[in-house]
């Protein structure tokens, strides 16, 4: 094979794997998903049992979990009135977990029965509310904003850039 061969073969690889990180690192973000769905009742407890909301990771409390989009939202109250909810959102490309979003305690922002906030998953935004009180609920809004269509149209777009690039000065040589 001649020197010249080589030399494409090797840049094309290299532009590839270049390719394939920039997408991975786009549509899966930086952080680690380190959780599976079957530890994130585990990881909220002990979350919670660090903000000092429970006193064991393993107290009796209402605890309510809901499944939207790419996510899992969960909404935990004890007996002495303490609160939290977290939400974890699911890897783009594994069955795993990181978490999005914790909010904690009784004063401030869990003062009032219900807090609403925007959830953005990697797949889709959303606004998530979380009901305390008498009965512990959770609720997602109605209009979803769809989050991964943005990115591979991103991704095409620039594609399309570096592949006409190419055609075009590659014709002017």
């Amino acid at each position: 094979m001649e020197k010249s061969a080589k030399r494409i073969i090797i840049k094309g690889a290299a532009v590839m794997v270049i390719v394939a990180l920039a997408g991975f690192f786009l549509f899966n973000g930086f952080s680690r998903h380190p959780y599976t769905v079957d530890e994130l009742e585990g990881v909220f407890r002990a979350k919670a049992a660090e903000q000092q909301i429970l006193s064991a990771p393993d107290e009796q409390v209402t605890l309510v979990s809901k499944e939207y989009g790419n996510s899992i939202t969960f909404a935990m109250q004890t007996k002495e009135g303490e609160r939290a909810c977290a939400t974890y959102g699911r890897s783009v490309f594994f069955d795993k977990y990181k978490e999005l979003d914790f909010y904690s305690g009784v004063n401030g922002v869990l003062a009032l029965d219900d807090i609403t906030y925007t959830v953005s998953d990697g797949a889709v935004a959303y606004e998530a509310t979380v009901h305390f009180g008498e009965e512990v609920d959770i609720s997602f809004g109605d209009e979803v904003r769809p989050i991964l269509y943005i990115k591979f149209m991103a991704v095409c777009l620039a594609a399309m850039g570096i592949f006409g690039c190419r055609i075009f000065m590659a014709g002017r040589k």
